[in-house]
C-alpha cells in the first residue's frame, strides 16, 4: 500500500546542519524506507523522497534509457541519498542549507512525497494558490 504524507512541520537546522524529520513521518515508513530519503533540489524547495517512491518513478519513466535522456541527465544526478541518524535526523549538504538563510525548515507532506521548504517561501506559494 502506498504511503501518503500529510502536514506540515516546522524544524530548524541544528549546528551540523541536521534537521529533525518528524516521528509522524518517520513512524510512517515502510521498512524499506527507513533508512533515509532522496534530497532532490529544486528551484522553490527541495524534494524528500523515500526509496520506494524513486522505485516506483522510476518504472514509470519505462524501460527505454533514451526516451527521456536529457532529463535523466540533470535530474537523478543531483539526488543525494541521507540515511536517517539514531533520533531521525538527516543532515542537508552544503548546496541544500543554502536555501535555508535563516535554519528555519518547513516539511510539508505532499501525498506520496516530502517537501523542504524555507517557511516564508512556502507561506507565499501557498497563498498565491487559491482552490476554488
Amino acid at each position: 500500500m502506498a504511503q501518503v504524507f500529510t502536514g506540515k512541520f516546522r524544524r530548524s537546522l541544528d549546528g551540523k546542519n541536521r534537521v529533525l524529520v518528524p516521528s509522524e513521518i518517520r513512524d510512517s515508513l515502510d521498512a524499506a524506507d527507513r533508512e533515509g530519503l532522496f534530497l532532490i533540489p529544486s528551484k522553490k524547495c527541495v524534494f524528500l523522497w523515500t526509496r520506494s517512491y524513486l522505485d516506483s518513478y522510476a518504472t514509470l519513466q519505462g524501460a527505454d534509457p533514451f526516451k527521456n535522456l536529457q532529463f535523466n541527465r540533470t535530474f537523478f544526478p543531483q539526488m543525494i541519498f541521507k540515511t536517517f541518524d539514531g533520533t531521525g535526523r538527516i543532515v542537508f549538504p552544503a548546496e541544500v542549507v543554502e536555501r535555508f538563510p535563516d535554519r528555519e525548515v518547513l516539511i510539508s507532506g505532499n501525498g506520496r512525497y516530502l517537501e523542504a521548504w524555507h517557511p516564508p517561501s512556502f507561506d507565499a506559494e501557498v497563498k498565491a494558490f487559491d482552490p476554488e
